[in-house]
């Protein structure tokens, strides 16, 4: 595809542009409103605890500046995936439980150095 440079220039600056308005509106907001806000979207931002949600919103919003910035929205769709299966293991008691709480060694010991072989 073939396109003039100060076009592509021109978009990437209207996508930082929309990010900073973003992140301005955000933080006049607060985590909470934002939270709320974004549950249309994202559902399961319900199940995570408040202190997740908090953090949720600030990489979400470090994430969009990111993305725009370089233009590169997978940093984005990253985040949205890391906390999505973060949410998983909220919706779910007893792995939450699980995973929250200290781990045991059952079986077998020392995990050997792949690179040793």
């Amino acid at each position: 595809m073939l396109v003039r440079a100060d076009h592509h220039a021109y978009r990437h600056s209207g996508a930082v542009t929309a990010a900073r308005a973003m992140r301005s509106l955000f933080k006049h907001a607060g985590p909470d409103a934002v939270a709320d806000a974004l549950l249309d979207e994202f559902a399961w931002i319900s199940v995570l605890p408040k202190s997740d949600r908090t953090l949720f919103v600030q990489e979400f919003m470090q994430a969009i500046q990111v993305s725009a910035e370089l233009g590169q929205w997978s940093v984005l769709a990253q985040v949205v995936h890391e906390w999505a299966n973060t949410a998983i293991v909220h919706a779910d008691p007893e792995l939450s439980r699980a995973l929250s709480g200290p781990t045991t060694v059952t079986h077998g010991g020392l995990v050997p150095n792949p690179m040793d072989e």
